[in-house]
């Protein structure tokens, strides 16, 4: 009896064998057609996934990406003692060929994260540089998959990662965002890196002390740019950010509702997107309301100020008007609501920049102005 039910599985069990050789060599074919694209591949699935899942107001995400900064500084550090032979265990050796698909999804992650909450952060005409910066790293990352074993490529994508990260991380810890978390942020990050590139290259160093300056030269040139784009206003004053805003006719504040009523003009009943006085009609004795609401970290406090300025069409410049400011607070995810308002205002092109105390800008209105009576629009009234 078992003999016979033997005799007959025997055969299955044997084709079942051949099958799953078949699969399998089949699989390794499909494998190695496609491996080329396996970086990329990589790459964008970080950038997906961090994409979509990614807040700069949750706080779990600020330790995700803490985490993905961790693994991949250890990614670098195994990569690179693997390069210099300091790694010779094989079970270790046996999976090389994926770290660098590894480091690069992290990577990956990261730099998809920094556009997203930079991006989201601040007036894109601002931040536009640093963004097609960040964008740039990202490009290198995806293409330059044969400089994933280059270490110094690696350590100076990292610093800028490391710096990137801390930017907004530490002002998180400290609740402060000013000159010295930006330059600590970077200090931090540069001592991180040159340690990750001492422990790879000690034996080198060693050797020759001067080959120190030719491995940490371009994270110093990355720390410059850093600099140079914080001096110039260029880098987002993340984590705050702006989360809505625009140019109203009315804005009145509800304490006992917790809400905020606007009222603005449409030309048209249906044309949804048109949500503030983009082209206010104006009349005497009209005030101008800018509405905005600024998100901030829990038990955060500072100060937001509402630069207006007007367009001179003859000397082509954006002169200042009225600088009015109010404190906020952090914890609302919707951000801290709150309105200035100007009476005195004449026709032109008008802005209203949303800055914190050292200038950056948070936001940006644009709006015109423009002698007409509003009669001929419907009023829209809203609740924020």
């Amino acid at each position: 009896m078992l003999r016979k039910a033997k005799e007959k599985i025997d055969p299955l069990v044997s084709e079942g064998k051949e099958r799953l050789e078949v699969y399998t060599t089949k699989g390794k074919e499909v494998y190695k057609r496609y491996e080329k694209f396996y970086p990329v591949i990589f790459f964008l699935a970080g950038f997906l996934y961090d994409s979509l899942t990614l807040n700069i107001e949750n706080t779990f995400d600020h330790f995700i990406l803490l985490l993905y900064t961790i693994v991949a500084g250890g990614m670098i550090l195994l990569i690179g003692m693997l390069e210099t032979g300091q790694i010779t265990h094989e079970k270790i050796l046996r999976y090389k060929k994926w770290y660098p698909n590894i480091l690069q999804f992290l990577l990956g992650g990261l730099f998809s994260a920094y556009v997203v909450f930079y991006f989201k952060s601040a007036a894109i005409s601002k931040s536009l540089i640093f963004v097609c910066f960040l964008l740039i790293l990202m490009v290198l990352n995806e293409f330059f998959h044969h400089k994933m074993l280059n270490i110094t490529f690696l350590c100076t994508l990292y610093f800028f990662s490391t710096f990137a990260f801390l930017t907004f991380f530490l002002p998180i810890i400290t609740h402060k965002l000013n000159t010295a978390t930006f330059f600590s942020s970077g200090i931090i990050g540069f001592l991180i890196t040159s340690g990750i590139v001492t422990v790879i290259y000690r034996q080198i160093f060693k050797d020759n002390p001067k080959e120190i300056f030719g491995k940490v030269s371009p994270p110093i040139i990355v720390f410059g740019i850093m600099s140079f784009f914080y001096m110039a206003n260029w880098i987002p004053p993340v984590p705050l950010s702006m989360k809505d805003g625009g140019i109203y006719h009315f804005v009145k504040k509800n304490p006992s509702e917790g809400t905020y009523t606007v009222k603005y003009y449409r030309d048209w009943f249906l044309k949804f997107w048109d949500n503030s006085d983009n082209v206010y009609h104006w009349a005497s004795g009209d005030t101008v309301f800018c509405y905005a609401s600024i998100f901030a970290p829990i038990d955060w406090e500072a100060t937001v100020y509402y630069q207006w300025r007007k367009y001179d069409p003859g000397q082509e410049k954006w002169n200042d008007r009225d600088r009015l400011s109010y404190a906020i607070s952090g914890g609302r995810k919707g951000g801290y609501r709150g309105f200035t308002y100007k009476r005195n205002i004449d026709e032109g092109e008008w802005r209203v920049d949303i800055e914190t105390e050292y200038g950056q800008v948070l936001g940006r209105i644009e709006f015109d102005v423009v002698a007409s009576e509003a009669a001929d629009r419907k009023e829209i009234i809203a609740t924020k």
